[in-house]
């Protein structure tokens, strides 16, 4: 594992690597909040050596509940 990822609803790209998920979840809070977005995935960042490319596994999406003033696990 190369460490905690993930992306914003509309966002083209993962963010870099964390190294902890609590740095990784904050970040996207603050990543979201800031580009209006109101859901967000954080997973583990694999490499995929056969392919040589990169994805994320263990995904978990979070949206921001309103009434609660609170990220919220979805799906």
């Amino acid at each position: 594992m190369l460490g905690y990822s993930g992306y914003t609803e509309h966002s083209d790209y993962y963010i870099a690597p964390h190294d902890t998920w609590e740095s990784a979840f904050e970040f996207l809070k603050q990543l979201a909040c800031e580009s209006g977005d109101d859901e967000f995935c954080i997973g583990e960042m694999q490499d995929d050596l056969q392919d040589n490319g990169m994805f994320i596994k263990n995904v978990k999406w979070y949206r921001w509940n309103e009434d609660k003033g609170e990220w919220e696990h979805e799906r």
